[in-house]
């Protein structure tokens, strides 16, 4: 009974030993990676890229390089604009320095404010020329001139059907800042704006002298009294002054 036993508990452990042996889990289970050999495994193959995803990359790098572009051409622009400014600046400032001289003395003349325009001045001393329009005497220098005051007189009644007629008429109405632009045989223009106002005795001549500092105009008329501007003779005693100062010089934009 013994030996049954015996053999029975022997085959018991003999098949159990057989069983383990022949299970695939068992076998594979001391393997390092989960029981699969990677070098046994075959590579999955690589994903096709999105055909969407590259048509957007292709579109974003082509508009980045457009707006590349259009900031580079802008900014040249800009750089061009500034290096025009610049010489304008510079060929305004020398011109404004050193205006250059005309072939002729002749000079024109127009005030805005007062409707006058392209008024031609006479270079002379003889007041008789005034019955005809606007003249500068002609100790008095050119705008060309450097410290120049250019001394224009005319008229307020003047005559009929002349340049003289009501020439300086509204002189009184000018105020400051006004603007009084003064134009050469070249084209050149000089720019004044009204700085201030004088009233001075008929015989006073020190009202035309040139002022140290200054590139300034004057533009004279007659009044009957100190500070009555529209009694319309028969005196006349008085000179009416107004002083402008030269604020640019523009050249001929032709």
């Amino acid at each position: 009974m013994g030996m049954v036993l015996f053999l029975a508990m022997a085959l018991l452990v003999l098949g159990g030993f057989t069983f383990l042996q022949a299970d695939p889990a068992a076998k594979y289970s001391e393997d390092p990676i989960d029981g699969v050999d990677s070098a046994n495994v075959a590579e999955a193959p690589a994903r096709a890229p999105d055909p969407e995803v590259m048509k957007e990359a292709r579109q974003k790098k082509a508009a980045e390089a457009r707006a590349e572009r259009r900031a580079e051409r802008k900014a040249e622009r800009q750089a061009a604009r500034e290096e025009a400014k610049k010489k304008r600046e510079a060929e305004a400032k020398a011109l404004e320095a050193n205006p250059p001289d005309p072939p002729t003395d002749d000079l024109w003349m127009s005030i805005p404010a007062l409707g006058l325009w392209d008024q031609y001045v006479t270079d002379t001393n003889d007041y008789s020329a005034m019955d005809y329009g606007a003249i500068k005497l002609a100790p008095t220098a050119f705008p060309w001139q450097p410290g120049a005051n250019t001394y224009i007189a005319a008229h307020r009644l003047g005559w009929p059907r002349t340049g003289s007629y009501h020439q300086f008429y509204n002189l009184p109405l000018l105020g400051m800042g006004d603007v009084i632009y003064l134009g050469d045989a070249n084209g050149t223009t000089y720019v004044y704006k009204v700085s201030g106002f004088k009233e001075v005795a008929a015989d006073d001549a020190s009202i035309t002298a040139p002022q140290t500092g200054r590139d300034m105009l004057s533009l004279q008329t007659c009044i009957e009294d100190y500070g009555d501007y529209w009694t319309m003779g028969p005196n006349w005693s008085v000179r009416y002054i107004v002083q402008a100062d030269r604020v640019s010089v523009l050249p001929n934009a032709s």
